[in-house]
């Protein structure tokens, strides 16, 4: 038997904030064929890690199921953001963790009858809270369980989440795919199957710019220059991500600090938002270049910014990829970036250079040595474009998925062909 078609999917997430996995879920669907899949989104609470800014992307198309929360999930909601967004104390790191733990089962009874509305062949379960409700889902209606994360365990336990690992030792079996950021090994040391785990988590859009931003004028250098009130001869050095910690905004900034007064041109932009911005705008007063720091906040198509900048400085404390990454490499940005200790594209690829972690100092010296070159680290640039171009298409890591949940699902079908897919009891035109 084939798996039917088109498959339908529920994607369960906690939020809509302008993280990577939520801009991840937001190409999956984008890129899919409606022919081929039908997509559905159950989200835990809209707005539990910021503004839900992706909830209209997918309300657009008609998929999105919310309502409004109960007070007991408002109030847990509450309490989790204020854990998420102090963590000064253990104290906060429990409160976050509890009360997002326990959102999964009050709103069991939402997603129970969104999955009833939805008719799914597969679950996918984004992040980590929400894997909790996937793994419920599945033993109430059954259908294969597929579990999304780009996070490494360290990362895992500095957001809260350090149960996570435990929980897929013990839960494993449960769990058909598992699309993660940690090391095949380290999966594979707590109990994982190998044949469970896909390494695919999404990358650059190239077919959706102009290349190099020279084929519109809303893609130029000199607009977004002027729209940023900027002089046409800065040098613009970038950071992008989430205004968390792990992000290292704040080494951006001392590296800014250290070529201040010998790069009196160069200014700093930093894409994204978090409960870092005040202390990062803090930062930037105290150091005496708050008028050379711009806190752009979140950006919905953040590629012209990308496409403007003369230097990506990629100064993540944990994680030696992330999509910003990719999108830097898909720009032809030079990149300067910590050494996390894991293997490193920088260094196969040739496009940048590595400094010891949270060495600012060495930070900025590298970068300076890629603005003194007279193409300003270009043709560095154009190895990570030529990577990126060749083996970080998102479009080929959404067909990976796609063709995961049909494998999935016509899997299931041929182990039990008597039973119909999960969803579709009573739906036999597709099986």
């Amino acid at each position: 038997m084939t798996a039917p078609r088109p498959i339908r999917v529920l994607h369960t997430i906690s939020g809509l904030s302008g993280g990577g996995l939520e801009r991840w879920l937001v190409d999956i669907i984008r890129l899919s064929d409606p022919a081929e899949v039908e997509h559905s989104v159950f989200v835990l609470y809209p707005d539990l890690g910021g503004s839900p800014v992706y909830d209209d992307d997918l309300a657009g198309r008609g998929i999105l199921h919310v309502r409004g929360p109960g007070l007991r999930t408002r109030l847990l909601a509450g309490l989790a953001r204020r854990g998420r967004a102090r963590k000064t104390t253990a104290f906060h790191d429990r409160l976050s963790l509890f009360s997002r733990a326990l959102l999964c089962p009050i709103e069991l009874p939402r997603a129970i009858r969104v999955f009833r509305q939805a008719r799914p062949h597969v679950i996918h379960a984004h992040s980590g809270p929400d894997l909790l409700l996937g793994v419920l889902l599945k033993a109430r209606f059954g259908g294969p369980l597929v579990h999304t994360v780009p996070a490494l365990f360290s990362q895992m336990r500095m957001e809260g989440l350090a149960w996570l690992p435990g929980f897929y030792r013990r839960a494993h079996r449960r769990i058909d795919i598992f699309s993660t950021g940690e090391a095949r090994s380290e999966l594979i040391a707590i109990g994982v199957p190998e044949d469970k785990i896909l390494y695919d988590l999404g990358g650059v859009d190239l077919a959706s710019v102009p290349d190099g931003g020279r084929e519109h004028p809303d893609w130029s250098r000199a607009n977004i220059l002027r729209r940023l009130g900027l002089p046409d001869d800065s040098l613009l050095a970038l950071s992008a991500g989430r205004l968390h910690r792990s992000k290292g905004h704040d080494q951006a900034i001392e590296m800014l600090a250290h070529l201040a007064a010998d790069l009196p041109q160069l200014h700093l932009l930093i894409i994204g938002d978090g409960p870092e911005r005040a202390a990062l705008a803090e930062q930037a007063r105290r150091l005496g270049v708050a008028d050379r720091v711009h806190l752009l906040g979140f950006v919905r198509s953040p590629q012209p910014i990308f496409r403007a900048a003369d230097i990506y400085l990629r100064t993540t404390i944990l994680e030696p990829e992330n999509l910003a990454f990719y999108e830097a490499m898909g720009a032809g940005l030079p990149v300067v970036g910590y050494d996390t200790g894991w293997p490193d594209l920088i260094t196969r690829v040739g496009h940048g250079r590595l400094v010891p972690m949270q060495d600012s100092a060495a930070l900025a010296a590298a970068a300076r040595a890629i603005l003194d070159l007279p193409d300003r680290g270009r043709s560095l640039g154009r190895f990570g474009r030529d990577h990126a171009a060749a083996h970080l298409s998102v479009r080929s890591s959404v067909i990976a998925h796609l063709s995961t949940y049909k494998r999935l699902v016509a899997a299931r079908a041929q182990a039990a062909p008597a039973v119909a897919p999960v969803g579709l009891e009573n739906d036999a035109a597709h099986s």
